[in-house]
């Protein structure tokens, strides 16, 4: 079976430098390339632990709603994976999803999980402590912001932050502030966003990693999430074939989201919208509304 993932990484190799994130049931169902090959594609990989392909989720980008892989996929399962990886390139490994567990739960069984790898980075995936609970508690992760010291980078998924943007900016902003106030310059990686827009939301909330599979769904445009195949008229002229449009298009997303990078750093420096052209004055006024609405100290 050719995996559609596999060939679309094999297009998007050339332009993939920078860090990259692949997910370990990929690996292990063979659906993408080997780690060996993974490995020598982005400066960085980040190792998903799988439980988005096995879990009744899925995330704000997505058309359909396709039904989970009726498979099983255990931790073991994901060390099986991580023990393959050359230890020699440099990963980020991604905590298991224990989704219904209790924070300190989730906490001591990333560290026995991350105590494997010495050599590689770690990055804490928050989930919530319910099962049945659509969202993290961040307040009530507050007060063990202490034990994130020992990871590298704290996770957690866009659509478990909360019910709407402004609520979503919220909590990262209560979780930066919290890190701050301990003096911890731990990132914040928002999974499941990666477009023009909602990443520099949650970048101006206080987040500083995303990820997402918005860049191989759609086409980025002046500021803009477009469906592809009307970008593809535009840009690319209507003899193009439906095969080369993607291409095309997932290749200059990458481009894209490289000069996006660029203006959050200008930005930082400057405090200037201005940097994030085509929405700066979106930006500005979400900001405002933003800071409005919270009291502290970002």
């Amino acid at each position: 079976m050719i995996s559609e993932a596999k060939a679309m990484m094999e297009i998007a190799a050339p332009a993939l430098s920078d860090p990259i994130l692949v997910s370990a049931f990929d690996m292990h169902h063979n659906h993408i390339l080997s780690a060996k090959r993974i490995a020598k594609i982005g400066s960085l990989t980040f190792i998903d632990s799988g439980g988005y392909e096995v879990a009744q989720y899925h995330d704000f980008s997505a058309v359909f709603k396709f039904p989970p892989y009726d498979t099983q996929w255990t931790e073991p399962d994901l060390i099986t994976v991580l023990d393959k990886w050359p230890r020699r390139y440099p990963a980020v490994i991604i905590s298991f999803d224990l989704r219904g567990k209790s924070f300190m739960k989730q906490i001591n069984a990333a560290r026995q999980l991350f105590g494997r790898y010495p050599d590689q980075m770690r990055d804490f995936l928050v989930k919530p402590e319910r099962k049945n609970d659509s969202y993290v508690n961040v307040d009530a992760l507050l007060h063990l912001v202490r034990e994130f010291n020992q990871f590298d980078i704290i996770g957690i998924t866009e659509k478990e932050l909360g019910d709407s943007m402004l609520n979503r900016m919220l909590n990262i902003a209560k979780l930066r502030d919290a890190l701050n106030k301990i003096r911890s310059t731990i990132p914040i990686h928002i999974f499941g966003s990666l477009d023009p827009l909602s990443s520099c939301l949650y970048f101006l909330a206080g987040a500083e990693i995303f990820d997402g599979l918005t860049w191989l769904r759609y086409s980025y445009s002046e500021g803009k999430t477009l469906y592809r195949h009307n970008h593809g008229v535009v840009e690319y002229g209507i003899f193009e074939e439906d095969e080369v449009v993607k291409a095309r298009s997932n290749r200059d997303n990458v481009y894209y989201m490289k000069r996006l990078q660029y203006d959050m750093r200008n930005f930082l420096d400057s405090r200037d919208f201005e940097h994030f052209g085509p929405n700066a004055e979106e930006l500005k006024k979400a900001y405002k509304t933003f800071k409005a609405n919270y009291g502290g100290a970002q």
